[in-house]
């Protein structure tokens, strides 16, 4: 922790959240304008302090979690990147990264880095091309399918509802005629 300027204060972890969670989303922005960007949890959480001059006595891993949720929901409202994908534990300890979050920190990197590779960005265009390629391969096998089925499908057959035959009635009395067809009262 650096040393404590006048101008800091002493926060509780629910009073700092908000500013933190702000400055966080600063902090990751900037951090995505350089390929291959990344901070750590620790380097994070001095930084947001440290910027906003609210400090806490209380350890990071017990609040940082929070202020990153509501930074996902702040990427979210305004249409950013995933920035929290930029949050490693440790420089070096990122060991076998998920494509998913190789591929979320490229959307941010594409987004806010001037430094990407003129190779990378050749090859993650391939990449979509061959992607959409493939999606729109995949619809176009799935609707001659669809298509083919229809055709060699044999019709349906319709079930017609069986018609009950009205019940006979006495012309005389207006009572239902018994299963003789004789009226029993009028006979």
């Amino acid at each position: 922790m650096t040393d404590q300027r006048t101008d800091e204060r002493r926060v509780g972890v629910n009073e700092g959240s908000k500013a933190w969670a702000e400055e966080a989303v600063e902090v990751l922005t900037e951090v995505a304008g350089h390929y291959l960007g990344i901070i750590t949890y620790a380097e994070l959480a001095e930084e947001v302090q440290a910027r906003t001059r609210l400090r806490t006595r209380a350890p990071f891993r017990n609040w940082i979690g929070g202020v990153l949720a509501t930074v996902v929901s702040r990427c979210h409202a305004l249409g950013l990147p995933p920035l929290t994908s930029l949050v490693v534990h440790g420089r070096g300890k990122d060991g076998g990264t998920e494509e998913g979050t190789v591929h979320a920190r490229f959307t941010c990197y594409r987004r806010f880095a001037d430094d990407i590779p003129a190779e990378v960005l050749a090859a993650a265009a391939a990449a979509d091309r061959a992607k959409a390629e493939e999606a729109a391969a995949s619809t176009r096998a799935s609707r001659a399918k669809s298509r083919a089925s229809a055709r060699t499908r044999a019709p349906r057959e319709r079930r017609q509802k069986a018609t009950e035959e009205a019940p006979k009635i006495c012309p005389s009395c207006f009572v239902q005629l018994p299963g003789s067809g004789i009226c029993d009262d009028c006979g």
